[in-house]
């Protein structure tokens, strides 16, 4: 099995200050922290920090002035398509997030079924253990669902599907944190159950299949709940 990628120092701080941006615990029009007091909020070096404020800016999140600092940007439409980045996280729109899920989690879990090995397996089923030991620590169950799918894109060996989770992931930590906080997580862990079976047999039809409706289940919930 490949090793999961391990982020670097400077990849792992551009991410927590990109997940402040989308949380809004940096707000639209905010000037953001120094570099020094960013330096002891992230525990890193100067040159770290200058690297993610950089990449932040190419992304168009930020925007920064000569002797003034950096300012948070107010998001726009064209600027999320320009960086990549979802226009769900602009809109929080429940129903585009999941009907991208099921398209394409559906299709990763079939690439998985075909391509896992036990050690992928055993990984698998140690995390819907994990989840049930959460059940009632939701904040926390979402955080290792996520982690669940995440798995699956990366045991589908398909470099692209795992990209396109890294680019989506923050909206989908949001997504999912919301969504386990509002259904609870038995029908997960149900579903998370019969997926690994399908994998574990090397049954694509039946990991696409149960990908498809467990996702399908979630746009359920939305749709009758209206949330």
């Amino acid at each position: 099995m490949e090793r999961a990628h391990k982020l670097s120092v400077s990849d792992q701080t551009f991410h927590k200050m990109k997940q402040k941006i989308f949380d809004r615990t940096w707000e639209p029009g905010s000037r953001l922290p120094s570099e020094q007091a960013m330096c002891a909020i992230f525990g890193v070096s100067r040159v770290t920090v200058r690297n993610a404020l950089l990449r932040l800016n190419a992304l168009g999140l930020i925007e920064t002035y000569l002797g003034d600092g950096s300012y948070v940007k107010e998001p726009t439409t064209a600027s999320s398509m320009n960086s990549l980045i979802p226009v769900a996280y602009l809109e929080n729109d429940f129903k585009t997030i999941l009907e991208f899920r099921m398209e394409v989690e559906s299709g990763a879990c079939a690439l998985a079924a075909q391509r896992s090995t036990k050690r992928d397996i055993a990984g698998l089923r140690r995390i819907v253990k994990k989840m049930l030991s959460l059940q009632q620590d939701l904040d926390e169950l979402a955080v290792v669902d996520l982690e669940f799918h995440y798995t699956i894109a990366q045991i589908s060996r398909n470099n692209l599907i795992i990209k396109t989770y890294e680019i989506v992931s923050d909206v989908y930590a949001q997504h999912m944190k919301r969504m386990v906080n509002c259904m609870g997580g038995d029908l997960g862990v149900y579903y998370h159950d019969k997926i690994v079976t399908a994998i574990a047999e090397h049954d694509h039809a039946a990991a696409r299949e149960s990908m498809y409706e467990h996702i399908y289940k979630n746009l359920e919930f939305v749709q009758q709940s209206r949330i």
